[in-house]
C-alpha cells in the first residue's frame, strides 16, 4: 500500500474538496492508466528519480507516484485546469 505525503494530502484536499483516504486513493492509482514509468537515472556521481504518472480519465485526475519510496506525491485535477477545459487528452497528460 502506498503512503500519501503531506503535499499530496494538501493539495488533495485544496483540489478535491476532501479528505484524502489512502485504500481509496490507492483504488484510483490501481484504476488508471499509467502515461509514464518512474525510472531511476544514475550518473558517475549520484542518481535521478523521476515519478510515475497515472492518469484517471473518469475522474479526470493525474496522480504522481514515487515507487521507489512508495509515496503518493502530488495530484492534478480540474482546479489546475484553464476554465472551460473538460477533460485531459493523453498527450496533455504526458506533457506535450
Amino acid at each position: 500500500m502506498l503512503k500519501l505525503s503531506q503535499h499530496f494530502i494538501k493539495n488533495w484536499c485544496r483540489r478535491v474538496g476532501t479528505q484524502p483516504d489512502t485504500s481509496n486513493v490507492n483504488d484510483i492509482i490501481s484504476q488508471s492508466v499509467r502515461v509514464q514509468k518512474g525510472k531511476k537515472a544514475t550518473t558517475r556521481f549520484s542518481f535521478v528519480k523521476t515519478l510515475t504518472i497515472y492518469w484517471h480519465a473518469d475522474l479526470n485526475l493525474i496522480i504522481t507516484v514515487d515507487h521507489f519510496t512508495n509515496t503518493v506525491v502530488s495530484i492534478y485535477s480540474q482546479a489546475n485546469m484553464a476554465p472551460g477545459r473538460r477533460h485531459l487528452t493523453i498527450g496533455e497528460a504526458q506533457g506535450y
